[in-house]
Formats: C-alpha cells, structure tokens, sequence
C-alpha cells in the first residue's frame, strides 16, 4: 500500500542533520539547571564543563540512549477502548485539541476573557464527545487558582472528565509526583502507571540548549515512574534557533537526543517521544508564526529525522486557527489542514487553537475536528498493486471506452475517492454557496447542544474522593 506523506530530506540530508545533532551535543553540550539531575548524567557517561554550566554526551552514549528506548508506545486511557500503541500499524496519525491557552474565545463575536477551572471541563468534556479528537491536551489554564496548585487541578480535572489519554506536564519534580499520586489510583495502584500510562507529560527542552530545573526534574521523576515523555522543543527560527530550516531542524535534534539521554540515564528503557513544535518567528514582532507556509517543512523534516531515528514521534501541529471565521462550509477548510495531515508523525495536536494559541474556542474545536475527519483522508492507504492497477480493466476499456461499466469500477470505486463517503467532499456539496462564518456557527452550535446533555464524571466518588485527598496533602 501507498501512503501520501510530505517528505523532502533525502537521506545524506537527514544523516547531515543527525552528524550536526551529534557534534552540538559533544561540543557544544547542553544547559542543565538542576545538580542532582547533572549527576544522573554524570553516572551515566556524560562529560561536566569544568565551571559545572554545560553537560557534553559523546556519540556512543546517544547511541545508548537510541538503542535502549522502547520502540512502541502504550498511551493508556482510563476507558481501555480508547487506548493508542504508537507508531501505529496503520501508521496513521493520532491527533489532540491544543493545550494551556489563556483565553476563551468567541469566535463569532470575537469576545474573549480569562479562563476557568469550568472551562477547562467544558472542552474535556467535548473532546470526550467528539470522535475525531483521539486523546486530549488541557486546552485552557485554570488561571483563577492559586499559582502552586494550578497545575495539579488542572490535572484532577482532565482525570475526571476525560476518559481519553492525557497529556499533560509538570513544572517541578514536587508537582509531578503529586501527579503520579493522582493517577496511581485510578490503575489500582501507582506501580502499574508503567503497564497503563494513562497520561504521558510533555516536558520541553529551553531552547537554544537549555533545560530548565524544575522541568528537568519533573522528567526525571515521570521517566522513573514509566510516564513517557513528549519532548517538545518549540524553537522559534531567527529568535531561539538558526533562521534557517536546516539549522533549527538540526538544533531540535539535538535537545531531543539530551531530553532521551536524561530519560534513558533516569530509568533505562522509559518511553520517550521525539517531538517537535517549531516554526519560523516574526522578526519584526519576535513572536512565533504557526501560520507561515514553511511550518510544515519544519514538521515534515522533524518527522523524517525522527522515522531515521526509529523513534516514536509527535511532530505535527492541526487546525485552522482564525482562519475558521473566513469560510463557509467544512470543505473550504480541508486545503488548509490537509498538508497537515501528511506530515510523518504519529501524534499531533491543535484543534481548536486560536490567536497563535494563546486562544481557545468552543466552537473552534468541533470545527476543526468537523474538517480533520475529511483532511486526514489525504494520508490514507493508497492500492497500487496489480489488481488495482488493472491493466485488464484499462485493455478492455480501450477497446469499448466504457470504464463505468466495468467490474473494476463497481467494486472500488468508493474506496478511492472521499466524495462517496463523506458528504462535504461530494460534489454537490462544494457547489453549494454559503456565508461566510456559517460553518463556525454551525459548530457552535454543536458545542453547546453536547454541553447541555448531562454528563457525569469519569471518576466515581471513592476515585474522587482520593485524588481530593492526595491534594489536600
């Protein structure tokens, strides 16, 4: 079978990137903010700059590190029916809502305001609705908590609305065993969250080079408990990495090469995620542009250097953003996402992002959910054997014209093309005329009609009543 996939590195330009990855973390090394996370790496092999600032990793201590990471990876839910093993026998591609924006955004009024614990449950509850939605980010901070238990009740909240895998993150070692303690419970006890990971963390390397303390730590701590780790290194070309594509990609490598060695060097064979979410930056406004044209060339490189690596990979980033408010119907938004949905990753997330996001919006994720189902159609399996092929089908054809009539066409006819299955791509469909934010009106309107049906909480009040105690402590 053949799958559409956006590629465009040739193999000696993946090893070039691969051969720069290595000679920065052996020359150049990396920034490592906490001493007991210095001596972890020390153990392992890693070399200490003599003023202690930088840690260097030789090549055969990266080797190490790729040879000892698992190869697969279980995200577990809650409800066992929406687990997902990365990479896929299907390769195909998972994908999330976006995480941690501060603002809730109407997207037909353009109103907006600060975000709450409440709506941090209202999208966890939609993406536990939407089918097309696979695991789920926090979409939104719970900004009106106190700073040293946000986090956490973000956490406590995605656990008992979701019954989807989370994604989710720690900003201090403390943090995150507080994690571990809430979660434990829900597998019958902490020790099987290694058999059952039901929520993996994204823990980001400082780019250029750097890991902060108490990220570095909370790795630590995760990698040691069996949590895999998203390393999620956000470069910003022209601000925080070489303006080139080349040079980020090949910086981007390397922090993921440090962030495996630091999860390998705290418990050989933990799961570890290649990731990356860069994209060029506004020079003029130094702020990041998730919507230049080349974002999907960094991802595009990102994955190929992460399939080189033979390591799972979260290197796509999915939705429209604010350019919902621009179309009609669902099938205008498919030529924006659709050479998303070619990128070579396994995870991606997004949906229902806004204003770089910084935002969120209801109705913005079932949109984007809406246009991602027909979108990822574009890397599905292609046939291209013999039989569908058929040179029989085309002989005979040659001699009458008539392909409709053929055998060949009544049996796969719908396979090969999306119109037949999914209503917005036929046809008809796109000929009809629509108004422009008529699409977006549509979707909120589903947002709401799913958030006022009841629902219960995932978590039944023994379950809950714990993780209330676990925070309290």
């Amino acid at each position: 079978m053949a799958k559409a996939r956006l590629g465009f590195l040739d193999k000696d330009e993946i090893e070039r990137v691969y051969g720069t990855a290595l000679r920065i973390l052996e020359e150049v090394g990396v920034k490592i903010g906490s001493e007991e996370v210095t001596r972890v790496l020390a153990a392992s092999g890693a070399r200490t700059s003599d003023d202690g600032e930088r840690m260097f990793f030789s090549e055969d201590l990266v080797k190490w590190a790729l040879k000892a990471a698992p190869k697969s990876v279980l995200l577990a839910g809650t409800d066992a029916s929406h687990d997902i093993t990365i990479p896929s026998e299907e390769r195909r591609m998972y994908v999330a809502n976006g995480g941690e924006g501060v603002s809730l955004v109407n997207m037909l009024t353009d109103e907006r305001r600060p975000t709450r614990t409440e709506d941090l449950r209202d999208f966890a509850i939609l993406v536990d609705e939407l089918p097309q939605v696979d695991f789920f980010w926090p979409m939104v901070g719970a900004l009106e908590q106190p700073s040293e238990i946000k986090e956490v009740v973000e956490f406590k909240t995605s656990l008992e609305w979701s019954s989807k895998h989370i994604q989710s993150g720690a900003m201090t070692a403390q943090q995150a065993r507080k994690m571990l303690d809430m979660a434990g419970p829900l597998v019958d006890g902490g020790e099987n969250l290694a058999r059952r990971p039901i929520f993996s963390a994204v823990q980001c390397p400082i780019s250029p080079l750097s890991f902060e303390r108490g990220l570095i730590e909370a790795q630590v701590a995760f990698s040691r408990a069996g949590i895999p780790i998203v390393a999620m290194s956000a470069s910003v070309a022209g601000l925080t990495s070489p303006v080139t594509i080349s040079g980020t990609v090949a910086q981007t490598t390397a922090e993921n090469l440090a962030s495996l060695i630091v999860t390998q060097a705290a418990k050989e064979g933990a799961p570890f995620i290649f990731s990356s979410d860069s994209s060029p930056g506004d020079l003029k406004s130094g702020s990041i542009d998730y919507g230049a044209l080349e974002t999907s060339l960094f991802r595009a490189a990102a994955g190929q250097v992460g399939e080189y690596l033979r390591l799972p990979k979260m290197v796509a980033g999915i939705g429209l953003e604010n350019l919902s408010v621009a179309i009609g119907n669902i099938w205008e938004g498919v030529a924006y996402v659709a050479n998303q949905s070619l990128i070579p990753s396994d995870l991606g997330s997004g949906l229902g992002g806004t204003d770089q996001a910084v935002g969120a919006s209801l109705e913005q994720l079932v949109l984007d959910a809406w246009v991602w189902d027909a979108a990822k159609e574009f890397a599905r399996d292609f046939d291209f054997g013999e039989g569908a092929i058929s040179f029989d089908t085309i002989k005979a054809a040659g001699l009458d014209g008539n392909f409709l009539a053929k055998r060949h066409t009544s049996l796969r006819f719908r396979g090969e093309s999306v119109a037949t299955r999914i209503p917005c791509a036929a046809l008809s469909s796109r000929l009809e005329a629509s108004s422009r934010k008529a699409a977006i009106t549509d979707a909120r309107e589903e947002a709401l009609r799913i958030l006022g049906e009841a629902h219960e909480p995932k978590l039944d009040s023994t379950l809950s009543e714990e993780i209330d105690r676990i925070m309290r402590a």
